[in-house]
């Protein structure tokens, strides 16, 4: 990711002055290290590592990196792991059957551990997925973290940056796309979500009013399916969860976009073809959507960033870079801000 992003400027920014605490899970691996190395040098976060001391150092000293002022921590030198366990049973029982596999559940699952932790209140967000599947991020977000209280459905969003290219036809700088990686045919009450959801994301990352699109390939009646139906019901849904939230839909991307096409299709709709978060249908959609606007429209694609969560963690592509590592760190402790 090109570090010239105003967008992505900006989030390291308020990383900074929030000095958040993040896990880095699948820590022996040499990306991992690096983008902590860079992370804590660059003052974006306080830095931990997840995972076994020794095998951690050891691939830190085959890459050369210095740990000095990044710790490192494990479940068997962890002074709350009983506490962990006793609160993780607890909120498991219908499924764990007795605290020995609770506790059995988190020595074998650095994934679930760290995240434990976060819940705990001992760390203000995780990252990883750069050795680790997003299966097995989500399920240990899910397990050890858990929704925020007033969301069904863990979702993503992309931000998507065009402020290095000035030839793109947009008024708003950053936009968000969603859901693009984690719901893939989402009901109404799910989409919903996707939008209150993302509608939180984009003014906490960039500080912006949200204007949310709820997109579909009708505008307002102007064609009939069991997808503009849910689309529909979504907006009521969100409307009514969020009165003061500026959100419509049924809209095609043109007149969510373009305000001359927004006058003739949408004359009064709220949004006047100036929306800044574009809430897709489903996951095809939204992650065709985002590819577009990044390999077509020369925008800079920030993300997935997890939402719905009720503290934050997120999850990796298995071929991220350090860069990449490096502005998931950042994304991660400004998500934490209250």
């Amino acid at each position: 990711m090109p570090m010239s992003s105003h967008a992505l400027a900006n989030i390291k920014q308020l990383a900074g002055l929030l000095h958040h605490k993040i896990l880095l899970a699948d820590a022996t691996d040499e990306r991992i290290i690096h983008a902590a190395r860079i992370a804590t040098d660059s003052k974006l976060a306080v830095i931990v590592l997840i995972g076994d001391q020794e095998e951690v150092r050891n691939s830190a000293n085959k890459a050369n990196i210095s740990l000095d002022g990044i710790d490192i921590w494990s479940f068997d030198t962890c002074p709350i792991l009983d506490e962990l366990t006793a609160n993780y049973y607890e909120s498991r029982k219908a499924k764990v059957p007795d605290i020995e596999t609770a506790r059995a559940e988190i020595i074998n699952d650095h994934l679930l551990f760290g995240a434990l932790i976060v819940h705990h209140g001992d760390a203000d967000g995780m990252l990883g997925g750069s050795l680790s599947t997003s299966g097995a991020i989500i399920r240990a977000a899910i397990r050890g973290i858990g929704l925020a209280s007033n969301v069904r459905s863990l979702s993503s969003l992309f931000l998507i940056d065009f402020s290095g290219n000035p030839k793109a036809e947009t008024r708003n700088p950053t936009i968000a796309f969603a859901d693009c990686a984690v719901i893939p045919n989402p009901d109404a009450h799910q989409l919903a979500d996707i939008a209150l959801s993302t509608a939180q994301s984009y003014e906490k990352l960039t500080g912006t009013k949200p204007r949310v699109a709820m997109l579909s390939f009708s505008t307002k009646g102007s064609a009939e399916s069991d997808s503009t139906k849910i689309v529909m019901l979504a907006l009521e849904i969100a409307k009514e969860r969020n009165p003061e939230l500026i959100i419509d839909g049924e809209l095609q991307f043109d007149a969510a976009f373009i305000p001359s096409v927004a006058e003739r299709k949408a004359p009064n709709s709220p949004l006047s073809g100036n929306a800044n978060v574009f809430i897709f249908p489903n996951l095809d959609a939204g992650n065709i959507g985002y590819k577009i606007a990044e390999r077509l429209g020369g925008g800079q694609a920030i993300g997935p960033i997890l939402q719905g969560l009720a503290k934050p963690m997120n999850d990796l592509s298995r071929g991220a870079s350090v860069d990449d590592i490096v502005t998931m760190i950042a994304v991660t402790a400004a998500q934490g801000m209250p």
